[in-house]
């Protein structure tokens, strides 16, 4: 238990040689930022995964099934913005990837301009738009509450659960920002290759703590340091879910850019540094 708490410690505050360094708390935070998103997004936008994404193939099968709360341009149009993102954070390794802070610092930052986008063009369709709102004081609790009273009054459906018929535009913009920006994410954390430290899907992570405890001993298990970036995502999903059903949408966004703020702040002072987690020789 020891050696486990320890290998969690230097996960979180990595030693001065460590290989990887920063990068790993760095992502870990990027973990939390990743279990922020999808709780916005899988109860906010319609049954969608904008970090885990590969989720939306099996909800696109579900909606041609036509099953209750899926329908199919939700699923559709966060895979095609993700994969718009993953495309942005290829340019990015061209350009950057020599360098891991660099490359971090510079996904990262684009990355926050989406999130930013986001949380600007939320805002300003609150004030503009005749939509329910996302966030924001004197209006509607949160979505569920504002597309009940929509329903009530107009008998339109419900801005949980889309409708070919129903096209929001909150939905709209946040599904075409923020899942570029998880896009980027995810091919930086891919160019990276951190062990272990995946930021989206955590399959694999989950099954080597088993397997290789299985085929070698709790030693070899690497609990301490998979345990961190299981937490990270369980604890930005339920950070996530209590601002979500608290009608506080534009704070999830709030905390994200805070979060992509602290990675951005790790990576800056070594972009010149020869550390070999930042040279990665």
């Amino acid at each position: 238990m020891t050696s486990h708490l320890a290998e969690a410690g230097r996960t979180l505050i990595p030693h001065r040689d460590d290989k990887y360094g920063l990068l790993s708390p760095a992502l870990v935070i990027l973990t939390f930022v990743a279990g922020l998103v999808d709780a916005l997004s899988y109860l906010a936008l319609g049954h969608v995964f904008v970090a885990n994404v590969t989720g939306n193939i099996v909800f696109l099968g579900f909606s041609i099934a036509h099953a209750q709360g899926f329908v199919w341009w939700t699923s559709a149009l966060t895979l095609a913005t993700f994969m718009v993102g993953a495309l942005i954070g290829g340019r990015i390794i061209h350009y950057f990837g020599a360098n891991r802070a660099r490359h971090l610092l510079v996904s990262t930052s684009v990355q926050a301009v989406f999130v930013i986008a986001a949380l600007v063009g939320t805002t300003l369709l609150n004030r503009f738009s005749a939509e329910p709102t996302i966030g924001g004081t004197g209006k509607p609790a949160n979505m569920a509450t504002a597309a009940a009273q929509a329903i009530a009054a107009t008998n339109s459906p419900s801005l949980n659960f889309p409708t070919a018929n129903h096209i929001d535009l909150h939905i709209i913009l946040l599904i075409v920002l923020l899942a570029p920006a998880m896009g980027i994410q995810n091919s930086t954390a891919r160019k990276l290759s951190v062990p272990d430290l995946p930021t989206t899907v955590l399959t694999m992570t989950l099954t080597g703590i088993v397997a290789d405890t299985s085929a070698h001993g709790h030693e070899q298990s690497k609990l301490g340091r998979r345990a961190v970036v299981m937490i990270a995502l369980a604890a930005g999903a339920l950070a996530g879910a209590l601002l979500q059903t608290n009608g506080h949408e534009d704070v999830i966004l709030m905390v994200m850019i805070g979060c992509l703020l602290v990675v951005i702040a790790m990576m800056l002072p070594n972009v010149r540094s020869d550390a070999r987690w930042v040279t990665g020789k």
